[in-house]
């Protein structure tokens, strides 16, 4: 399990920490140690749009399979089914709009 002051454990690989939030954009920064999985999902409310701040992981984006790292970005409209897995030990930035009311 990770120690991560300020950080919220999400499971024995996965941290969340809400960096900033206002009324209708939230920025959320997510750890994951290697193999660590954000599981496929979609929003029906939300739009993300996420930046790899370090590492790389296997990213699902609708249909498509691929590898981002460290510098990429990646855009997950509503309704589009998206998720990672971690390759090494890896930080996502993500962003929300609206808000995620569920991280608060």
């Amino acid at each position: 399990m990770m120690e991560n002051p300020g950080f919220k454990q999400l499971d024995d690989l996965t941290s969340r920490k809400i960096i900033v939030s206002g009324e209708d954009l939230m920025l959320a920064e997510v750890h994951f140690k290697k193999g660590g999985i954000g599981a496929l999902h979609k929003h029906t409310d939300h739009e993300q749009a996420g930046y790899i701040a370090k590492g790389s992981f296997e990213l699902t984006l609708g249909s498509e399979k691929k590898v981002v790292r460290q510098g990429d970005c990646y855009y997950a409209p509503k309704n589009v089914l998206h998720g990672v897995v971690a390759l090494e030990d890896s930080i996502i930035i993500d962003s929300f709009t609206p808000i995620r009311k569920d991280f608060l």
